[in-house]
């Protein structure tokens, strides 16, 4: 009778020990997961800006924020809110100029964002489209709309691990990735094209 008791509290303690091995993995895949939804994985080579800037655009003047890796803009006499890019979203930088060439400024945001197609993924696209990519997203300042920004060009994943963006005085987008390499894109037509390598020296 011993034997048995011994026996049985012996597959108790083991039956305790695998179902407490379980839950720690599950609630730490729960963790992991949520951390991976909040772009906690995101590359360190990634320059993250913090800037504000005020806007006259036509008749609005408009405040810029950028923090946190979100992108708010502000009515400047009245405080109120135009436009946020969506909690999924993390902005690392954008700019306000005019990179069409169609004489009036453009907002442009550098976006890291889980999936490269968006809702609508190509027919040659299988599995699932749920990693963090970088895309470059540019809208037109459009006064009918409420939130003001008219989409006119979405980037599906960059393919470049961008490190830093910055602009020149062509309006042309020059893209450094986490290697030092240099790449120069400018608008011709409809989209970015890539004008120019600058390989590390």
């Amino acid at each position: 009778m011993k034997n048995e008791n011994d026996n049985t509290k012996r597959i108790k303690k083991v039956f305790v020990i695998l179902l407490v091995i379980v839950l720690i993995t599950v609630m730490s895949s729960i963790f992991i997961y949520y951390l991976w939804t909040k772009g906690a994985f995101i590359p360190s080579y990634v320059t993250w800006r913090n800037q504000e800037d005020t806007y006259v655009i036509g008749d609005e003047i408009v405040d810029f924020s950028l923090k946190k890796k979100k992108l708010i803009i502000l009515d400047n006499k009245t405080e109120e809110l135009i436009y946020e890019t969506p909690k999924e979203w993390k902005v690392s930088d954008y700019f306000y100029f005019d990179i069409d060439h169609d004489d009036k400024n453009e907002v442009v945001m550098v976006v890291w964002k889980q999936g490269s197609f968006g809702e609508h993924k190509p027919f040659w696209h299988e599995g699932k489209d749920n990693k963090w990519t970088q895309h470059i997203f540019i809208y037109d300042w459009d006064i009918t709309r409420d939130n003001r920004l008219r989409a006119i060009w979405m980037s599906s994943a960059l393919g470049i691990n961008v490190s830093e963006v910055f602009t020149d005085e062509k309006d042309r987008i020059h893209l450094i990735d986490d290697k030092g390499e240099e790449t120069v894109w400018q608008w011709i037509s409809w989209g970015l094209t890539l004008m120019e390598v600058i390989p590390v020296e």
